[in-house]
């Protein structure tokens, strides 16, 4: 069984987190009065960090998916954790169905951040150095499907994308989930990375 570990000192985010993801005997709360690593925990759990209690350089070895939560979401804290095995990223006062799409992303065995971050990384990711997989993908999408692609490898989002391509935000979504289906991409970054 997957527990959630929240390690924070807020107590109110604590209280949310159990409300979300079953209550006391499916999370537990890892009080900032120790270190993180001082605590045991699985590999199959996933962990909640709140970075009002703790500090980038404080940060053990990561063994299982790890949630980091900040006040301020930023591009560069966002790829240095990603590297240190941060595989979610956000803001800690966010919507609750993003925090529970987060963990559950985690569960997946994928990355979540959010979608602003997510442009930012994208624009930053380098060209390839050979463009054959970006144009092979290019071939066997139709050509709005084509197009929606490249305005994302470009960073834009769903909005974005909408006002250039004169189409609603739902025919935009309607066009990422069919190239997803015919690519096997899980995800925009997956995708721009497999495109630039």
């Amino acid at each position: 069984m997957v527990s959630v570990h929240i390690y924070s000192k807020d107590l109110n985010l604590v209280q949310q987190c159990r409300d979300l993801f079953g209550g006391r005997k499916k999370t537990k709360h890892f009080s900032a009065d120790k270190t993180l690593a001082e605590y045991d925990i699985s590999s199959n759990d996933i962990l909640i960090i709140d970075f009002d209690a703790c500090d980038e350089k404080d940060l053990p070895k990561i063994v299982c998916p790890c949630l980091a939560l900040v006040a301020i979401p930023q591009k560069d804290q966002a790829l240095r954790l990603l590297q240190k095995g941060i595989r979610a990223y956000g803001n800690r006062y966010m919507h609750e169905e993003n925090l529970k799409q987060a963990v559950t992303t985690l569960k997946a065995g994928q990355i979540w951040l959010p979608p602003a971050i997510i442009s930012q990384v994208i624009s930053a990711l380098p060209a390839a150095k050979t463009e054959d997989e970006g144009e092979e993908l290019l071939n066997i999408l139709t050509s709005r499907e084509a197009e929606v692609a490249k305005w994302l490898v470009n960073g834009l989002s769903n909005q974005e994308i909408s006002e250039k391509m004169f189409v609603s935000v739902r025919t935009v979504k309607a066009h990422l989930t069919s190239i997803f289906k015919k690519t096997g991409c899980r995800n925009r970054l997956e995708l721009a990375t497999r495109m630039k």
